[in-house]
C-alpha cells in the first residue's frame, strides 16, 4: 500500500505553473515570462532624489541602471523600437511589475529615456523618470520606487520589478533633500553629500526593503494640500476677491465720472457702461468660480457621492448661467440671440434630462454607452463651449461699441457696426473644433505615455483604452468652458472704453489748478482719467502675481501694489517733466506746459528743426576756428537765443527754462495732439515691438525645457500657448498705451528715459512678489525675465515715438536712422545705442541664469487618468 502511494505521488501530473527548479524552489510565473535565470549575472543600481527648493511642488527624480548580460534571452529585444512587442516585454521585465497592462500616470520620462547602450558583456539600460509630490494623500510609483504621500510625512519605498529579483544590486541611494530623512530602514551603509543615504547590498540574495520617511518643510507640505477643503476654498476665494475688489473700484470710478461737471455724451455713456460691467463681472465670477466653492461645501456637509454624481450636470447649468449674464450685458442683435438659444437647448437637455439621451445621471460614459448617447453628450459639450465663446464675443462687442472703439460702417456712414452672425459663427465653430481636437490629441499622447509598456495585442488593452478616452470625453465636455473665460480681459476693455470717453471731454473744460504740476493735454492733469488709468494698469499691464504655495488668497493685494507703483511714477515724474518747468523772465511764472498747445505744434517743430540746423553748422565751425568763423558763430548763437524766446498764454514774452531746448519741447509734445491719440499710437507701436518679446516669454514659459512636454500632454496646452502669446501682446500694447497717455508728464527729455519710468512701475510690484517667493522658497520662475523684457519693448517704443514727432521731415532724409541721428545728435544717439545693447545683453544673461526650465507638475486632470 505504501509503495502504491509513492508511485501515485511520483507519476501524478503537477499543476500548471508549478514546475520546480533545482533545489526544490518553485518557479514563479514571472521567472518563465522574463526568463530571469538569465539575469543571475546582471548588476543594477537605483537612486531617488527629492528637490524641494525653487519650485512650488517637490520634484522627485529617479534613476534605474541595469547591466543586462547578452546571455539573457530578451537582451537583444532591448535594441528594437519601443513600438515592438519584444521591446515592451524586455523593458517591462526590468521596469514593471508582472502584469500585462500598465498605466503609470504619475511617471514622466525625460527626452531620451530609457537609454540602451552596449558595453562589455551586455547592455546598459538607464531609465530616468520624474514626478511631483502635489497631493496630500495617495501614492504613486516611479521606476523601482513607491512614493507614499501624506499631510505631514512622506515615505519612499524601494520596490523593484519582480523580474529583477535575481539581480545583484550594487548601490541604492535615497536623497530626501534638506533637512534629511526622519527615519530609514534597514540602516544605511554610508552617506553621500549632505543628505543622501546609501545601501550597498552587493552579494545579498534579495534587494533590501528600503523604506525612508521624510518630514518635508511646511512650504512644500502646504503646497501639496491644494485639494483639501480649507486650502481650496481660500484659493478660489482669492480669485473671487480679485474680481470683487476690481468691481468695487470700477463702481467708484464710474460714479465719479457720472458726477463730473461738463461731461460729454460719450463720457456719460462709457461711465454707465463701466458701472454695468462692474456688476456683471462680479456676477460672472461668482457663477464661474463660486460653483466650485458651493459644490465643495455641499460635498462636505451632505452626501459626497450624491453631489459628485450631480457635479457634471450642475457645471453645465452654471456655464449656461454665465453665458446668459454676458449675453444680457452684450445686448446682441436678434440673429446672435437666436444662435445662443439654439446652443442652449442641447446643454440644458443633457443637464436636466440625461435619461432621454441614454446617459447616466453622472454623465460618465467611461464604462461604455450607445452611439446616440455618446453623440448627444459631444453635441451638448460643443454647444456649451461655443455658447461661452459667443457670449464673450457679444460682451466684448458692446464694450467696444459703447466706448466708440469700433469704426463706423463703410456702407452706412454714421451707423455703428453690429456683430454679425455670418462672421462670428464660423470663427466660433472653428475655434471650438480646434480646441476639442487639441484636447483629444493630447489625451491620446498622454495614454501612450502612461501605457507605453502595456501589451497592445490583448483585448483588454483596447477596452481600457476606449474607456479612458470616453472618460476624458466626459471631463472635457463638462469642464472645457471653465478652461477659458478671461473675464479680466473684458474688464480691461471696459476700462479702455471708459478712458476713450474721458478723452472725449471738451478741452475747454480742462483747467489746471493754480500751481499744478501736470500740463494741459496730459492725462495726469485729470483726476478721473488718472483714476481710470490706475485701474487699467493692474488689469492689462501688471503681471499676475501673488500666488504663493499654489494659493491665490493674496492675489488681490497686487491690484493695489500696481496702482501704487504707477501713482508713484506719476507723482515723481510730473515734477521732473520738461513741460512742468517754469518759464524764465515771464511775469505770470507759468508752467511751460500751459503754453504748449496743439495750435503751436507747427511753430515748435519749425523752431526745433532750425535749432538742429544751427547746431550742425556750429559743429562744423568748431573744426575751423578762424576769425570769420568766430563771428559767424556769434550770429548763430544769437539766433539760438531768439529761438528760445517764448510767450506765455497771456502774450507776455519770456524764455524757455534753463537747459531746455526747443527740441526738448518738441519731443515732450508727443506725435499727436491729445493724450488719447498719443496713447493709441504708442500701443500700436509697442504691440509691433512686442512680437519678439512675446516669442521670448512664450518660449521660456511654454516651450523651453520640460514645459513643451507638459503642454503636449496637457489637453489645453497648445491652445494655452497660442493664448499666452496673444495675451502678452495685449500686455505690451497696454504698456505702450500708458507710456503714450502719460508722455507729457513723464520725466526725461527723450523717449527711452520716459520709457524707463513706466518700466519701473511695471517692475516695482515684483519686489513684494520676490519677497514672498523667498519666504516660501518657491523660486521666481520667469519673473526676472519678464521684467527685463518690458524695458526694451518700451525703449524701442519711446524711440519710435520720438522719430514720429518729426515724421514731416522724413522726405528730406535717406533713412529713418539719419533722421534719428539728427534728432538725438551724435552724443545722445551713441548713448541710446549702447543702452539698447546693454538691455539685450542683460536679457540674454537673465534668460540663461534665471529662467526656470524644469517645468511644473502636469494639470491634475491628467494625473489620475481623467481627473475623475
Amino acid at each position: 500500500m505504501l509503495l502504491l502511494v509513492v508511485f501515485c505521488a511520483v507519476l501524478w501530473p503537477a499543476p500548471a505553473g508549478a514546475e520546480a527548479e533545482p533545489g526544490g524552489v518553485r518557479e514563479k510565473p514571472v521567472d518563465r515570462w522574463c526568463a530571469t535565470a538569465g539575469l543571475d549575472k546582471a548588476k543594477a543600481s537605483a537612486a531617488i532624489r527629492l528637490a524641494h527648493g525653487g519650485t512650488v511642488h517637490t520634484k522627485v527624480s529617479a534613476r534605474l541602471t541595469v547591466h543586462v548580460p547578452y546571455s539573457w534571452r530578451y537582451a537583444k529585444s532591448l535594441l528594437l523600437s519601443e513600438d515592438t512587442s519584444g521591446y515592451r516585454r524586455a523593458m517591462g521585465c526590468v521596469a514593471r511589475p508582472f502584469a500585462t497592462q500598465h498605466r503609470w500616470w504619475n511617471e514622466w520620462r525625460p527626452k531620451g529615456s530609457p537609454r540602451v547602450a552596449a558595453e562589455k558583456g551586455g547592455l546598459l539600460v538607464t531609465l530616468d523618470t520624474f514626478s511631483w509630490i502635489d497631493e496630500d494623500n495617495g501614492e504613486f510609483t516611479l521606476g523601482p520606487w513607491k512614493v507614499e504621500q501624506g499631510t505631514a510625512r512622506w515615505r519612499l519605498l524601494f520596490e523593484p520589478a519582480p523580474g529583477l529579483h535575481r539581480v545583484n544590486w550594487t548601490k541604492i541611494l535615497v536623497d530626501p533633500g534638506a533637512p534629511g530623512a526622519e527615519s530609514a530602514r534597514p540602516e544605511p551603509a554610508t552617506r553621500e553629500g549632505a543628505t543622501a543615504l546609501v545601501w550597498r547590498p552587493e552579494g545579498e540574495e534579495a534587494p533590501p526593503p528600503v523604506a525612508v520617511r521624510i518630514a518635508p518643510g511646511w512650504q512644500r507640505s502646504f503646497a501639496a494640500q491644494d485639494d483639501r477643503f480649507l486650502f481650496a476654498n481660500f484659493h478660489h476665494g482669492g480669485n473671487l476677491a480679485w474680481t470683487f475688489v476690481m468691481s468695487g473700484l470700477m463702481l467708484y470710478a464710474a460714479a465719479r465720472l457720472r458726477r463730473r461737471a461738463g461731461a460729454s455724451t460719450l463720457e456719460l455713456r462709457s461711465a454707465r457702461m463701466l458701472g454695468d460691467w462692474a456688476w456683471v463681472s462680479a456676477g460672472t465670477a461668482l457663477v464661474f468660480d463660486g460653483d466650485t466653492i458651493a459644490l465643495r461645501w455641499l460635498k462636505a456637509l451632505g452626501d459626497d457621492e450624491l453631489w459628485t454624481a450631480r457635479e457634471p450636470r450642475l457645471v453645465f447649468a452654471a456655464s449656461v448661467c454665465t453665458a446668459v449674464l454676458l449675453l444680457a450685458f452684450g445686448r446682441p442683435p436678434r440673429p446672435i440671440v437666436g444662435a445662443a438659444l439654439a446652443l442652449t437647448v442641447p446643454v440644458l437637455g443633457v443637464a436636466f434630462q440625461p435619461d432621454l439621451f441614454g446617459l447616466p445621471d453622472d454623465l460618465d460614459i467611461s464604462g461604455g454607452t450607445s452611439y446616440f448617447a455618446f453623440s448627444s453628450l459631444c453635441v451638448a459639450g460643443g454647444c456649451a463651449q461655443a455658447l461661452t465663446f459667443l457670449a464673450f464675443t457679444a460682451a466684448a462687442w458692446r464694450l467696444a461699441r459703447e466706448g466708440d472703439l469700433i469704426p463706423p460702417s463703410g456702407k452706412t456712414p454714421g451707423v455703428t457696426r453690429e456683430l454679425l452672425l455670418r462672421y462670428a459663427g464660423p470663427v466660433i465653430v472653428a475655434l471650438t473644433l480646434a480646441v476639442g481636437a487639441c484636447y483629444f490629441l493630447a489625451v491620446e499622447r498622454n495614454w501612450q505615455r502612461a501605457a507605453w509598456l502595456s501589451r497592445h495585442t490583448e483585448a483588454l488593452y483596447g477596452l481600457q483604452h476606449r474607456g479612458e478616452l470616453r472618460g476624458h470625453v466626459t471631463w472635457f465636455i463638462v469642464n472645457s468652458q471653465n478652461w477659458w473665460l478671461t473675464v479680466w480681459l473684458l474688464t480691461g476693455l471696459a476700462l479702455f472704453a471708459a478712458l476713450r470717453g474721458a478723452a472725449a471731454r471738451p478741452s475747454t473744460t480742462i483747467t489746471p489748478p493754480p500751481g499744478a504740476a501736470p500740463p494741459p493735454g496730459s492725462l495726469a492733469d485729470e483726476p478721473e482719467g488718472r483714476r481710470l488709468l490706475l485701474l487699467f494698469f493692474p488689469v492689462i499691464v501688471g503681471m499676475s502675481l501673488g500666488y504663493f504655495a499654489n494659493n491665490a488668497v493674496l492675489s488681490a493685494l497686487w491690484i493695489f501694489f500696481n496702482m501704487a507703483a504707477l501713482r508713484l511714477v506719476i507723482a515723481l515724474g510730473a515734477r521732473r517733466a520738461v513741460l512742468h518747468r517754469v518759464l524764465e523772465s515771464s511775469p505770470s511764472k507759468e508752467r511751460l506746459g500751459v503754453t504748449v498747445t496743439a495750435a503751436r505744434r507747427a511753430d515748435i517743430l519749425g523752431r526745433a528743426r532750425r535749432y538742429r540746423e544751427i547746431h550742425a553748422k556750429m559743429r562744423r565751425l568748431d573744426q575751423g576756428q578762424s576769425d570769420d568763423d568766430i563771428l559767424q558763430r556769434r550770429l548763430l548763437e544769437q539766433e539760438v537765443r531768439g529761438l528760445h524766446a517764448w510767450t506765455d498764454s497771456a502774450g507776455a514774452t519770456g524764455r524757455l527754462p534753463a537747459q531746455v531746448s526747443v527740441v526738448d519741447v518738441a519731443l515732450a509734445l508727443g506725435p499727436r495732439d491729445t493724450w488719447w491719440d498719443n496713447g493709441r499710437r504708442a500701443a500700436v507701436i509697442a504691440c509691433f515691438f512686442g512680437i519678439p518679446a512675446s516669442a521670448v516669454v512664450v518660449w521660456s514659459g511654454w516651450i523651453r525645457g520640460d514645459q513643451w512636454r507638459a503642454n503636449l500632454y496637457y489637453g489645453f496646452g497648445l491652445p494655452d500657448t497660442v493664448e499666452g502669446f496673444l495675451l502678452w501682446q495685449t500686455c505690451w500694447a497696454g504698456a505702450g498705451f500708458v507710456l503714450g497717455a502719460l508722455w507729457r508728464s513723464l520725466p526725461g527729455r527723450r523717449g527711452p528715459v520716459k520709457a524707463l519710468a513706466v518700466a519701473a512701475a511695471f517692475a516695482l510690484p515684483a519686489v513684494p512678489e520676490a519677497l514672498g517667493n523667498f519666504a516660501v522658497d518657491q523660486g521666481h520662475g520667469d519673473l526676472v525675465l519678464i521684467v527685463v523684457t518690458m524695458l526694451p519693448v518700451l525703449t524701442l517704443t519711446g524711440i519710435a515715438l520720438d522719430l514720429e514727432i518729426f515724421q514731416g521731415e522724413r522726405r528730406f532724409w535717406q533713412s529713418r536712422v539719419g533722421l534719428l541721428l539728427s534728432i538725438y545728435q551724435m552724443r545722445y544717439f551713441s548713448l541710446q545705442l549702447a543702452y539698447l545693447v546693454a538691455q539685450a545683453v542683460a536679457l540674454v544673461t537673465l534668460w540663461q541664469f534665471f529662467a526656470d526650465t524644469g517645468g511644473g507638475p502636469p494639470p491634475k486632470e491628467f494625473e489620475g487618468g481623467g481627473g475623475r
